[in-house]
Formats: structure tokens, sequence, C-alpha cells
């Protein structure tokens, strides 16, 4: 991460005295990673756009990928000619660091965006925006609604979804425990009482064996895409995370504007699988198990 922080820095250090132009462009051309971080890649050009007041351009590919799932078409948008005509971008690579001086400096030029850019930060002040970009197609949310309305009575029943994210995780990055999840659905039975958990994961056998004996929990059919499950964790009341960008996405999205977010940690309360920083990574609404029930 210090070696990316004196990299993006000595950058600014070349181009801080460029002269504001309203011709300024944030670019995104990568298509790196999976949906949570296809959609944070999004969110910090569009954040960073609208807040150095550039124009927009996204890969047509990104675009035609998302708009699958949601209806994406920021007013900023440009297209492919406006930006070959265009040579003064400078490509900055990020993986979650928030950089102040690119946030809030007074310059506004090109720039190219590389890495993931997981950093909240940079569209939590365009946080309705954003999601005015992110709601579903219609034929996502009926599944979704299809599935609430045929297992669950909402009108007793207070409904927790879990993302729990495994496969690759296994080989390469620390995955949540057991005891974690098992002691996040006892904070909320304690709190509830009568509660339905709705998991959602990319190893539902894994799911199936450690929870599926319990009564009130539900896991999402196999027939259900990224997608759909990504759609069923919005809708839930409540949410508890595990690691990976899907789950954050689920917090981020969840429509309960009241509704708690509980996503385990390191005991600093940064993220177990990726060295980032708390206050860059996780929102405010994000709280940790160890401080909610202490």
């Amino acid at each position: 991460m210090q070696a990316e922080k004196n990299y993006v820095f000595k950058l600014w250090k070349n181009y801080n005295q460029l002269k504001s132009s309203k011709q300024c462009i944030i670019v995104l051309r990568e298509r790196s990673g999976r949906l949570g971080n296809r959609l944070f890649m999004f969110a910090s050009a569009y954040g960073l756009s609208l807040n150095r007041s550039c124009q927009l351009y996204i890969a047509s590919d990104i675009i035609k990928e998302l708009n699958q799932s949601f209806d994406i078409n920021p007013p900023n948008l440009l297209l492919t000619s406006s930006v070959n005509s265009t040579n003064s971008f400078k490509k900055i690579y990020n993986h979650c660091s928030f950089y102040s001086d690119l946030y809030y400096s007074n310059y506004s030029y090109s720039i190219e965006l590389s890495g993931f850019w997981q950093v909240y930060r940079y569209f939590i002040d365009y946080q309705e925006e954003v999601k005015q970009h992110l709601r579903f197609k219609q034929s996502i949310l009926d599944r979704a609604n299809q599935f609430f309305n045929k297992a669950i009575n909402r009108n007793i029943s207070t409904v927790i979804g879990i993302h729990i994210r495994r496969s690759d995780f296994l080989l390469v990055r620390r995955v949540s425990s057991d005891n974690y999840i098992l002691n996040a659905m006892s904070y909320f039975e304690t709190k509830y009482g009568l509660v339905t958990f709705v998991i959602v994961s990319d190893d539902k056998s894994y799911c199936q064996k450690s929870f599926g004996h319990k009564s009130n929990v539900l896991i999402t059919p196999n027939t259900f895409q990224a997608i759909d499950d990504l759609a069923i964790l919005t809708l839930c009341d409540h949410l508890i995370l595990t690691v990976g960008t899907f789950g954050w996405w689920g917090g981020f999205l969840l429509r309960n504007k009241i509704g708690e977010v509980i996503t385990d940690s390191k005991p600093d309360h940064s993220p177990i699988d990726v060295n980032c920083r708390r206050e860059d990574y996780f929102p405010p609404r994000f709280s940790f198990l160890n401080k909610t029930i202490s």
C-alpha cells in the first residue's frame, strides 16, 4: 500500500500545477474482478466525475454488462469518439486507499482509473446519485420478491440476510469463521425474537451442511445468479456480512434505511481479507460484532 501511495503522490507532484479544464474526463476502461469489484470501480469513477465536475467515460463493454442488471445512464457519460480525441489522460492505480489530494484538489484534469478503487469515500457524497443508477431491473426484483413471498411471512418474522463468501478466498485469503456467523445469528435472535435467516453464497453446499439444519434458515436456490442473490440481500431487514465486496454492496444498497449491517473484521475493524483502512472501506452504517454485543 505504501508503494501505491508513493506512486500516486509522485503523479500528483507532476500534475498539481496543471490548469483547470472544463473538459476533464474520468476514464474507466479496465474490467477486472467480479460484480462487487466492478460496482466499486463504477461508483468511484462516477463519484470522482461529479466531485471534480468532469465528464465520464466508461468502456462500452462495462456499461453493457452492468446494464444487464441495472439502469446505468449517467448524464455526463461520453461517447468513445470524445475520448479518442483526448491525449491528456494519466492512469492512476488504486486498490483501496483514499487520497485526499485527488478528491479535494482545485485542479481538474483527465485521469484514467486502474485497479479496483474499493474506497467508499470517493462517492459517499454522491451516494444517492450512485444508488439511482444501481436500481435493479424489474425482472430481478420480481424473482427476489417471489422468493420472499413463497418462503417467508414477513408480517411476523424479521428477515436477516447473510452473505458467505468462500470459493477462491479459501485458497488466497482469509474467510469468516462459522463461530462469527453463529454469534451474529444469535445476536439477531436475541434482539428480534422470531427471525428468518436467508443465506446467499458462492458455496451453497457448505452453507447447507453448516447451517441448513436450522429451522429458521433458508438458502437461495442454485438457479439464482449472483445478481439475484445481491437483490435478495438488499431486500432484507438487516444483514450479516463476511468478506468480499459482494456483501459490501448488499449493505450499501440495503433498502431498509434503519437496518443493521454487521460485518466481520480484524480486531482494529479493518476488513479481514484485504489491507485496507477501516475509514476508507467501511461506511459509518456498518457495525462490528465485537462492538455491537459489548
